[in-house]
């Protein structure tokens, strides 16, 4: 893949450099400005961006004159005021772009006001433009890989995938064929991919899949597609090399937005983050021509010097802070295995971004080594973490003498403590790991508490990912692996609960797991659940199919996949739904012995290019006595509204038991250290369902867990508790 950037020449001999501008008091009484005072480099395209921290009276915006802007080559610039959707940062942005290697004078009037109607503080300050591009083929790399020479060997019929079905998948002949090794017990939920050819970038593929690795959803692409995720409010997202930005759907699958870099700035596809508050933050690789024999003796005169930039864009897409290596890491930080005397230096290689506990920016550098943690109002730097081999590292770690090294895909988790996935380039030998820590920040401690390596070692050089689940699980995307591992799934005792392949030559950047209920096509009710059957009789249900899209068109239903012979589904296909409109399936239970039978039925609709299918439960229970109102099933549910303030609900079903009329049924809360906090329910019950209400009064905030007990049955849930 080969990345064109604009590059211009700069002499210097520290990184960063700021101006004396920056000192003075008027500036210092600002929490951000962009570009920075003094800065160099900066594309002619940049807007600026001023916040002083209140809120702003948005009717002082018609004042005239807020900001004079004059270039040293283009004169006076005219332009337009933005107030950003937070209501406290400004915008000002040129009708113009800026000349190539000019200095660029900004005069703020000040006369903007406060929502306590006081003006704020008048500031002067300049930044300039980097010169004319040196070299219009300026390359990168895309990722520090290795050249693979293997057989592009796409179809193997020896994989097995989704076994857990009676009938055979029908596939694309060049489909990346998943192979399930290890299934343990997984944690629920669906598996995200976008696995890809490399190293030639084609037959991209989303994917959904469950933990027998069937799809429940896939889309092949003309264009090289990864990093595919589930973002909140229940979007979908992705990269996409041909609109060179990231792509977003609709739980439909509909693409519904595209989010990019602004200020002249190219998007990189390692990171993208849709927040809350319909905030979006984004990556770019910056592609700078240096003199870095004025920073390395025998430095290239005219080196190609890839920076990284990180913005956060509004729900408007206006851009509210921009972050640039260049202001703040120097070159000569990077790792000792990066040549400063080469002609393309990529010397930071962000690859991942998270948002911390309060809201500032934890930023995970390749080739630094490092995590580095940004404040997100102000743009500076709070702390750097680094591993192995980092320059600048101000934590000491505790439990792990190795460290990191060039990692990818910081996570912070619900319980606070952070996830990396050790690519382990510098370790003697290389080898990958997943890892978990938990910081000290005021200390500066990092105490390594959780890890795993394969056995044999797995090694990753690039890519890669570390998610812990909801149920403690830690789901390990192996990235650019050597031995077709790609996902595993790990439980806290390091018993491998799930393992899956890709073929050779498939490899897959990040892997992830969500729950996912998609809404292109729902069934009503959800879910089907047969009270008690006599064995060799039979009962029936009427599903309703609900087109949920008007943009797609009529859903073609070409197949019905289930396991257990003892529910039957007839039903002709293929059969369509119009847009908006339902059909319905006709689902029998016809038993043949006695117990509990549970089933997932595949509605799909499948094209040469797409799978999307919704999962339908089927549940049922035989007797050999018929029995009245027999309650199916032991469930324990998840607590509502979770996170919670002062109270939530717990509801749980006791399932029936032939041999007695009631169950002992105890339920508890327990902190995190394990200890009994309350107890909820503890008495003999009746099959049934029921609701109880956890009172927090007196409650610290944090996680809890609550456990179920019918008789043996055990089942335990995780809650928070945020006052």
């Amino acid at each position: 893949m080969n990345f064109l950037a604009s590059c211009s020449i700069l002499t210097f001999t520290l990184f960063p450099g700021f101006s004396q501008a920056q000192e003075s008091d008027d500036i210092k009484s600002y929490q951000y400005i962009s570009p920075i005072p003094g800065s160099a480099m900066n594309l002619p395209e940049a807007s600026i961006i001023i916040r002083e921290g209140d809120l702003i009276n948005e009717s002082s915006l018609f004042e005239k004159n807020l900001f004079e802007v004059i270039g040293s080559k283009t004169g006076k610039h005219m332009g337009d005021v933005i107030l950003s959707s937070d209501k406290r940062t400004l915008i000002y942005y040129p009708s113009n772009n800026f000349a190539p290697g000019e200095e660029v004078f900004v005069s703020f009037s000040g006369k903007v006001r406060r929502v306590g109607n006081e003006e704020l503080l008048p500031i002067d300050f300049n930044f300039f433009i980097r010169k004319n591009p040196a070299n219009e083929n300026c390359e990168g790399s895309l990722e520090d890989l290795p050249e693979i020479k293997k057989s592009f060997n796409l179809f193997n019929p020896s994989t097995t995938y989704g076994d857990i079905f009676n009938q055979a998948d029908s596939l694309p002949a060049d489909f990346p064929n998943v192979t399930v090794s290890i299934s343990n017990d997984p944690a629920p939920g669906y598996i995200f991919l976008a696995p890809y050819n490399y190293p030639h970038y084609y037959n991209s593929y989303l994917l959904i899949i469950d933990n027998g690795g069937t799809p429940i959803f896939y889309q092949k692409s003309s264009s090289w597609n990864t990093d595919f995720t589930l973002q909140p409010k229940g979007y979908l997202s992705y990269w996409d090399q041909q609109a060179e930005s990231f792509l977003v759907m609709d739980s439909a699958y509909s693409i519904i937005d595209s989010f990019g870099c602004a200020n002249g700035y190219s998007t990189n596809f390692h990171e993208f983050l849709l927040l809350e508050n319909d905030h979006s933050i984004l990556m770019s690789y910056d592609f700078q021509t240096v003199r870095m024999d004025t920073v390395v003796q025998g430095g290239d005169s005219a080196a190609v010097v890839i920076g990284l930039v990180i913005q956060e864009l509004d729900s408007e897409k206006n851009v509210v802070l921009q972050w640039r290596s260049w202001d703040h890491i120097e070159i000569t930080d990077a790792t000792e295995d990066v040549d400063l005397m080469a002609h393309t230096i990529d010397y930071i290689h962000g690859n991942a971004i998270e948002v911390d506990w309060d809201g500032n920016l934890l930023l995970s550098s390749r080739h630094l080594d490092e995590i580095t943690k940004i404040d997100r109002k102000t743009g500076k730097i709070i702390w750097r973490w680094g591993g192995k081999k980092s320059r600048k590292n101000e934590f000491l770690f505790i439990n792990d003498p190795i460290t990191f090294s060039h990692q990818h895909d910081i996570r912070r988790t619900d319980e606070g403590t952070y996830t990396i996935f050790d690519n382990g380039n510098l370790h003697t030998p290389s080898f990958s790991r997943g890892l978990e820590y938990e910081l000290d920040e005021n200390a500066k401690t990092a105490t390594l508490i959780w890890e795993f390596n394969n056995d044999p070692k797995t090694y990753a050089r690039a890519m890669g990912s570390t998610l812990k689940l909801e149920n403690d699980n830690v789901l390990i995307g192996w990235g650019l692996h050597y031995n077709n591992r790609s996902v595993s799934e790990i439980k806290q005792d390091g018993t491998v609960a799930l393992e899956l392949f890709l073929p050779d030559t498939i490899y897959n950047y990040r892997a992830f797991k969500f729950p996912w209920n998609p809404t292109l096509l729902i069934t009503e009710p959800a879910s089907v659940a047969f009270k008690s059957v006599l064995v060799g009789d039979s009962a029936e249900a009427i599903i309703k199919l609900l087109n949920n899209s008007s943009q797609d068109g009529e859903i073609i239903i070409t197949g019905l996949v289930h396991k257990d012979s003892s529910f039957i589904i007839k039903q002709e296909l293929p059969f369509s739904i119009p847009p908006k409109g339902s059909g319905e399936l006709n689902i029998k239970f016809r038993p043949f012995a006695a117990g509990y039978y549970t089933d997932t039925l595949h509605i799909r609709s499948d094209t040469d290019s797409r799978r999307v299918a919704q999962i339908l439960v089927i549940k049922g229970r035989a007797d050999t006595v018929l029995e009245n109102e027999i309650v199916y099933g032991f469930l324990l549910e998840q607590n509502y509204p979770n996170p919670f303030n002062l109270s939530t609900k717990i509801k749980f079903t006791i399932p029936s038991d032939v041999k007695r009329e009631t169950s002992n049924v105890i339920l508890k809360v327990y902190d995190v250290m394990g200890n009994e906090t309350v107890t909820l329910v503890n008495g003999e019950k009746s099959a049934g369902s029921y609701e109880a209400n956890f009172k927090a009064t007196g409650f610290a905030s944090g996680i809890y867990f609550y456990q179920l007990k019918v008789g043996e049955l055990v089942e335990t849930k995780k809650m928070v508790l945020l006052k």
